[in-house]
């Protein structure tokens, strides 16, 4: 289970911040980024016993990283936002089984929770 997670967040961050940096570094429109990494994810071989896991997860980067530069504005919270995305990715594997939307949501709760839990630190 910890090495499942640790793919998860791995595949979360590798997603989060190819997108970011394609719309940040080479402006690159939102949905192309993402498209591409997705894209560029679906090559990259995994064992099959995670099955198709490690490339919704890297999708589910890919939408969170078309958040603003605004919110984001260091590699550490990329990495705080990819444990979040991870850990609920993982929470809800089975939940919304054959429902649209769920890769999303996780990317929108992930960048929310941290914004929310930003706000109230500082």
């Amino acid at each position: 289970m910890i090495k499942f997670l640790f793919l998860k967040f791995i595949t979360f961050f590798f997603g989060f911040l190819a997108c970011f940096a394609m719309h940040t570094t080479f402006a690159l429109p939102l949905v192309i980024s993402a498209a591409l990494t997705g894209l560029v994810g679906s090559f990259i071989p995994f064992p099959a016993r995670y099955k198709n896991h490690p490339y919704a997860a890297i999708y589910a980067g890919s939408f969170a990283g078309m958040c603003s530069t605004h919110l984001i504005t260091s590699y550490w919270e990329i990495a705080i936002i990819s444990v979040i995305g991870a850990g609920l990715y993982v929470l809800t594997i089975n939940m919304f089984t054959g429902f649209g939307g769920k890769l999303g949501s996780v990317a929108f709760a992930s960048v929310a929770l941290f914004m929310l839990a930003k706000g109230v630190a500082l």
